[in-house]
């Protein structure tokens, strides 16, 4: 692959990367910076800089380590090349950060293995702390192997390898990381899923493109090892969460146990033993955010929990008097961008404003539109958005989503 044709590529990356603060700062060399990266692919010599660390509390206490712009380009050239083509030979019951996959359709194909005959009982099992565990030396060897099949020539995949080894050999804490966000939340991070407590060589950061494509990697030998050497059709995973089903519950709990064997002897990883579930189809299982049944689903209720702290915080920006604890969320692109444009409450009403508000609120009636929530979506509107409801109305009549009354898109003079 000629230096031309990886820069070409790394734009196609930048257009693709969202339009983040970081992002933004880089725009007026944008040029300077692919055309820096694309040398060091092409020449070999790339090597990854310093991460930021912070820790997120929504939906549960989790420890990031946030590249770099630069180094997220990287992975996303490198994640674009390749995946087309190691993809391919995954299993179609792996749903996890794949084109033309992704939750609802998990959710969909639990439905439908749910509504099978020989199906009446699931075992739910998900990996203990899973990211942190990730052995990297295991992961190259695995790496490797996906490597000498990829139909490209000696060059490029050369050059592939290069990036690749430096991601997945980076230790996240070598250089120090830049600490962000609320630092004491950083230090409740249990030890045993914080890297800057992990042994050489173990971990991959949460918070990296590269971390959720080469988690795929790593377990694809469990997913041919359930569909193939256990012969259970039953089967999906979604990143470390996986359900099998079947008819007796005695043999689905012997399939976890082979299952947990194959994960310590071959991935040095293990099941979690407090989130194993075991109970019949009709029961409902909790995944992916959802309560599923094998005919209808519905939202959990940390979804609701979260939104209805989101309505309180939108509130609180416009009268802080009367909602003086806004529950000001640490991190995210709110925060971000009050900070950017110095703005405290309480806020003047703007089409600006609205918008920001109406994209987060939207995103959550999307959510709620993928299970059976009418009722929820209505009440939502018209008793829990409070004095934020003059400002918006729902789009039809099935609550589907909400828009800005007209009167409120025109800024004052």
């Amino acid at each position: 692959m000629t230096e031309t044709e990886i820069a070409c590529q790394l734009y196609a990356c930048v257009n693709q990367a969202g339009n983040s603060i970081d992002k933004r700062r880089y725009m007026i060399e944008i040029s300077n910076l692919v055309g820096s990266l694309a040398h060091d692919i092409y020449a070999g010599s790339y090597q990854p800089g310093r991460m930021t660390a912070f820790a997120v509390q929504d939906p549960k206490l989790r420890e990031i380590f946030a590249p770099t712009f630069r180094d997220r380009l990287a992975q996303q050239w490198l994640v674009s090349v390749i995946n087309p083509a190691i993809a391919r030979r995954w299993i179609d019951d792996c749903f996890s950060n794949r084109i033309g996959k992704g939750t609802h359709s998990a959710i969909g194909r639990l439905q439908r293995f749910m509504r099978m005959p020989d199906h009446s009982h699931y075992c739910q099992m998900d990996v203990r702390s899973f990211f942190p565990s990730i052995n990297r030396l295991l992961l190259l060897i695995q790496w490797q192997a996906e490597l000498a099949r990829l139909p490209y020539p000696e060059q490029t995949l050369r050059q592939l390898d290069a990036v690749a080894q430096k991601i997945i050999l980076q230790n996240p804490i070598i250089p120090k990381p830049t600490l962000s966000g609320n630092l004491a939340l950083l230090k409740q991070i249990p030890p045993h899923k914080s890297l800057f407590h992990s042994l050489p060589n173990i971990g991959l950061p949460i918070g990296s493109l590269s971390s959720q494509f080469f988690s795929n990697v790593y377990l694809n030998p469990l997913d041919q090892y359930v569909k193939h050497q256990l012969k259970i059709r039953g089967y999906l995973r979604y990143v470390d969460d996986f359900i099998i089903l079947g008819n007796e519950p005695k043999k689905l709990l012997e399939q976890m146990r082979q299952i947990n064997q194959y994960l310590e002897n071959h991935l040095q990883l293990q099941l979690h033993p407090d989130k194993t579930v075991l109970q019949r189809v009709d029961q409902g299982a909790n995944f992916l955010g959802y309560i599923v049944f094998p005919h209808y689903r519905y939202v959990r209720e940390r979804t609701l929990r979260a939104l209805r702290s989101r309505i309180y915080f939108f509130n609180y920006l416009l009268d802080p008097a009367r909602y003086p604890h806004g529950s000001k969320p640490q991190r995210g692109t709110w925060v971000q961008w009050l900070v950017l444009h110095q703005l405290t409450p309480p806020l003047a009403i703007s089409p600006i404003i609205l918008k920001r508000m109406l994209a987060t609120l939207n995103s959550y009636y999307g959510q709620l539109g993928h299970a059976d929530t009418y009722h929820l979506r209505r009440k939502i509107y018209h008793e829990m958005l409070g004095p934020i409801k003059r400002y918006f109305l729902p789009t039809d009549a099935s609550y589907s989503q909400l828009h800005i009354k007209q009167v409120w898109l025109f800024s004052p003079p």
